[in-house]
């Protein structure tokens, strides 16, 4: 499977395309199908382990008013996080300003990913500015980190003293669809990042919705 290929190879060495070229329907079905057939086997094995006893604030949510997770998690979300996350990755002077600004609106209680995610963004200024040029792979790998961790925000009350060490197994799915879409951004643009983070997030919230029974 060529789409798979690209994507490991993309992985193992990030790259940026010269061009961005329309991603076809057929790549577009197969990274989709890549990426629920590691995330979804995932988040049964973690429901399995007892993972899912942490309140998820999608569960509140749910409760009080079912499409208003939709429009948030289909509509809101992909808009939002993409370019706080992905557009910088093209290392451009302005995307990162853009990154930088747009991640303000993401403010929360769970702020020191966000601190955390801001140093980096300004480390990659400088770096920039300075006509540097940013090791990719960091770039990618830490910015699908940062996606992935600032969901812990998602979690009620989350006790971070005494479950620090399952942050990484609540969030990994999160790192996975992170670097599937950075993949997506460097090759086919921002639009289709959005729109593949769209798709993603309703085909695992649709079903949330219509067999959730409070």
């Amino acid at each position: 499977m060529k789409t798979l290929e690209k994507l490991m190879s993309f992985l193992k060495a990030p790259y940026r395309s010269t061009s961005y070229n329309n991603l076809k329907a057929i790549d577009f079905f197969y990274l989709l199908l890549i990426t629920l057939a590691v995330v979804i086997p995932y988040a049964l094995i973690l429901e399995w382990a007892g993972m899912d006893q942490f309140d998820h604030k999608i569960l509140e949510i749910l409760e009080k008013n079912k499409w208003l997770v939709a429009v948030l998690v289909i509509i809101f979300a992909p808009i939002l996080e993409e370019p706080v996350y992905r557009l910088h990755l093209d290392l451009k002077k302005s995307s990162i300003l853009w990154s930088l600004g747009l991640s303000l609106l993401l403010i929360n209680s769970i702020w020191y990913p966000l601190a955390i995610f801001w140093i980096y963004l300004i480390y990659l200024y400088v770096k920039v500015n300075q006509g540097q040029s940013p090791n990719l792979k960091f770039v990618v790998y830490f910015s699908s980190a940062m996606f992935a961790l600032v969901h812990m925000g998602n979690f009620i009350d989350f006790d971070y003293g005494k479950y620090f060490y399952v942050v990484p197994l609540l969030v990994a799915a999160q790192f996975v669809i992170g670097l599937v879409l950075s993949y997506i951004r460097l090759n086919h643009g921002m639009k289709w990042a959005i729109i593949f983070h769209a798709v993603y997030n309703a085909v695992l919230i649709i079903p949330a919705i219509y067999f959730y029974e409070p």
